[in-house]
Formats: structure tokens, sequence, C-alpha cells
């Protein structure tokens, strides 16, 4: 039985995925936190003003996260003043646009993203950095 549990603890590639997602998660969580912000936080606004107003359906698939999660997230930031819902002709949906102030966040955390991207391609290295885009690429569906 122990055998099987090493295989699986050493070759599992959810395991290995997870790792590297906590490992290049801290790196951008560190270069932002002076500014209140996380590298999740960053991605969400920068997705929502790239996108313009959007779903949060539609950015739930981007992200490919379910919509509770999302709308957990979402709604931390409207109350930090980032995002701010606008409502639909259905009411059974409403769009999220980036605010001003959410904007001015983006502006503001560019340079210590702009940091923490280099480190992470600095350690994955220009082939590692290529393999892993290709890579996520192989996986979506």
């Amino acid at each position: 039985m122990k055998p099987i549990a090493d295989k699986m603890a050493l070759d599992c590639m959810g395991m290995w995925m997870h790792r590297a997602n906590r490992i290049v998660t801290a790196i951008y969580d560190e270069a932002l936190t002076h500014l209140g912000l996380k590298g999740s936080q960053l991605n969400l606004l920068a997705a929502v003003f790239r996108e313009g107003p959007i779903r949060q359906t539609d950015l739930a698939t981007l992200f490919n996260i379910d919509e509770t999660t999302l709308s957990r997230n979402v709604e931390r930031m409207c109350r930090k003043g980032w995002l701010a819902p606008q409502p639909t002709v259905d009411r059974r949906s409403h769009w999220i646009t980036v605010t001003e102030k959410g904007r001015d966040a983006i502006e503001r955390a560019y340079p210590a993203w702009k940091l923490a991207q280099t480190e992470v391609l600095r350690r994955l290295g220009a082939e590692g950095a290529a393999a892993l885009k290709n890579t996520i690429r192989k996986l979506q569906v």
C-alpha cells in the first residue's frame, strides 16, 4: 500500500499543478501586498477592464471557476469600490464594470505586477514559460 501512496504523492499532476499555482500566486501576492491587492484580484480587474462590461456568467467561464466563488470575489471587490454591478434588462443577471477606483488600482499595481512577472519568467525561463502556456492550452477542453 505504501508504494501506491508514494507514487500518488510524488507523481500526481494535480498536486504538482497545485504547488506551481501556490508558488506563482505567492510571488504576485507578495509584490502587490503594499497596494492592498492580491494577484487574483488584479487578474479579475484586468479581465473586466479588457472585456468591457461583462456578465458574471461569462467572467466565470473566462476564469474557469464556478459562479459562487466568482460572486464572492466580485462582491468583495465591489465593496472596495473597484468593480460595480450594472443592471441588465432581464434582471436575472448584471454586467460588471471596472470603476475609476479600479482603473486607478490597475495603474498603480502595474509596476509591482511587472516585477512579479519578471521574477516568475526568470524562474521558468523562456522555454519553461512557453511550455507552461502550451500545457495549459492542451488541458483546456
